[in-house]
């Protein structure tokens, strides 16, 4: 089973965003970042989540355990739903890679058990807001 890390750091001047996610399998762990340009925070944890799916898919992992700081995407996948359509975007190109996965989990994580993605975040984001 793999655990997935994922989280997303955001700038409001200029309005830029980053992501994250780390993989922990079997003592091993992954790492990745990406720069996603223009949005907010709560769209860039969408989109941070989208990368770790498409990222699992890569590296043909089965089980995932998501686990984010994020309520908002954690409760739309407790409740099946997301009404935002911005949001709701994300929430379809993820459900549509989900038949993927033997075990697909999203799990609200307190922040500070979710460090090391966040850290990873916050330093894409810096090294492309300094340039």
């Amino acid at each position: 089973m793999t655990m997935v890390y994922i989280d997303a750091a955001a700038s409001a001047n200029p309005k830029l965003a980053a992501g994250a996610v780390v993989f922990k399998e079997a003592g091993e762990s992954l790492e990745y970042t990406i720069f996603l340009g223009e949005m907010d925070n709560h769209e860039a944890e969408w989109a941070a989540l989208l990368f770790a799916v498409e990222k699992a898919v890569e590296n043909r992992f089965v089980s995932l355990i998501i686990h984010t700081d994020s309520k908002v995407i954690s409760d739309s996948f407790d409740k099946k739903f997301v009404k935002h359509p911005v949001f709701k975007r994300y929430y379809n190109k993820i459900s549509k890679q989900m038949d993927f996965f033997q075990l697909f989990l999203v799990s609200w994580t307190p922040r500070k058990q979710n460090r090391r993605a966040d850290e990873l975040a916050k330093e894409t984001l810096y090294k492309h807001k300094k340039g």
